[in-house]
């Protein structure tokens, strides 16, 4: 989960209106994240500089400023988007509640960081999950097999108890399917 607490129709263009006067770094931020999703890395740290530098190949910034933008610019007013523009899912706070009234323990698995500031956002308790962490923080993108197993060795869950809940089939779909749990599609 994480994109799939909130209904995210219309966040590309509120991010771009909001971001208009660094819409080469944007562009260039979606460009390497799509580039980025078949590519593992041993650590975070070295999906990072691959990301920052790949980033910044070809263009007037280096991979600092790309680093800088993404983690004081971009992702601070993606959170402020989500916070004034995207409220929680219903849906997805009432299976939230009913996990947690069944002893269920529940994750954060994101393709993004700042994820309690996320969930802050929406006015959800980020202590209610046993794990909240990015796949970038693992090495890679969604659907990375390495990642998702991971996400399961740190949560010590067996795939077959466990549940991918997302909004996106081709990733959060392809990332259960990787490890062989079930999924939920929340469209």
């Amino acid at each position: 989960m994480d994109g799939t607490l909130y209904d995210k129709r219309g966040l590309a263009h509120r991010m771009v209106r909001r971001l208009w006067w660094c819409l080469p770094l944007l562009m260039a931020e979606r460009l390497t994240r799509r580039n980025a999703h078949e590519v593992q890395y041993a650590t975070g740290e070295q999906f990072f500089d691959a990301f920052f530098t790949n980033m910044a190949s070809g263009h007037w910034w280096n991979a600092k400023i790309a680093e800088k933008w993404y983690n004081h610019v971009y992702l601070p007013a993606m959170v402020r988007v989500i916070a004034k523009h995207h409220p929680a899912r219903k849906e997805a706070l009432q299976l939230l509640a009913e996990c947690k009234a069944h002893g269920l323990q529940t994750a954060i698995y994101s393709d993004y960081g700042f994820v309690v500031n996320k969930l802050e956002a929406l006015g959800i308790d980020s202590s209610q999950f046993a794990l909240i962490v990015s796949a970038p923080e693992l090495g890679a993108l969604k659907p990375s097999k390495p990642c998702a197993e991971r996400v399961l060795e740190m949560l010590h869950a067996e795939p077959e108890t466990t549940l991918f809940v997302g909004d996106r089939d081709e990733k959060d779909g392809a990332s259960a399917r990787s490890v062989g749990a079930k999924f939920l599609l929340i469209n």
